[in-house]
């Protein structure tokens, strides 16, 4: 299929689920954010969240290239104040982390994370797939941890019932998911979704 045609499908599909967004109350209380990196098993989060009952928000084109690009945050803050959980761009972002701390209060933060060798491989061929274009690894890996680096150090003095670290591969992942939000779990491991 033409790639432009399904870019425009995704820009109206994306443009609807705002509109409908638009229509909730605003919430400015505590939410769920996973603020793992990229390719760490962030979308097996988002519909993990969904599974526990969440209404969830993942990367929307329209939020990342017309809001977040065009630094229109606070029009961010408030498409986030209609959504329960969140997960994937631009949620995950070193400068949006503090704000959504700040801006809802009491929310919970799950880090993803996942061996360096396994991330590399799932990002460099994810990153071939989208774009045609092979990415250079070793800028990849730096961005990798330096993310990793700012939310450990964010996070550092955060009591467990804020801040969790997770894996997707964890064979309880999903049981220690449900618990640290205070759901009852349904399953023991993650469902895993967008396989590279």
């Amino acid at each position: 299929m033409n790639k432009r045609i399904i870019d425009t499908y995704l820009e109206i599909k994306h443009e609807s689920v705002i509109a409908k967004a638009k229509l909730r109350k605003s919430d400015y209380g505590a939410k769920v954010f996973c603020i793992g990196f990229n390719k760490t098993g962030t979308t097996s989060l988002g519909k993990s969240l969904v599974q526990l009952g969440y209404r969830n928000f993942s990367f929307n084109r329209v939020i990342w290239r017309r809001k977040y690009a065009n630094n229109r945050i606070e029009d961010i803050l408030k498409i986030a104040s209609k959504f329960d959980s969140f997960d994937d761009l631009p949620w995950l972002k070193e400068d949006m982390i503090p704000l959504l701390d700040k801006t809802f209060p009491s929310s919970k933060f799950i880090y993803l994370e996942r061996d360096e060798e396994s991330w590399k491989n799932s990002m460099y061929h994810w990153t071939y797939k989208k774009t045609g274009v092979y990415p250079n690894i070793d800028d990849k890996i730096k961005e990798f941890k330096a993310h990793r680096d700012f939310v450990f150090d964010y996070f550092r003095n955060r009591p467990n019932e804020d801040f969790i670290i997770l894996n997707i591969r964890d064979k309880m992942g999903f049981k220690k998911l449900a618990d640290f939000l205070g759901k009852e779990s349904i399953s023991d491991k993650f469902p895993h979704f967008n396989k590279t």
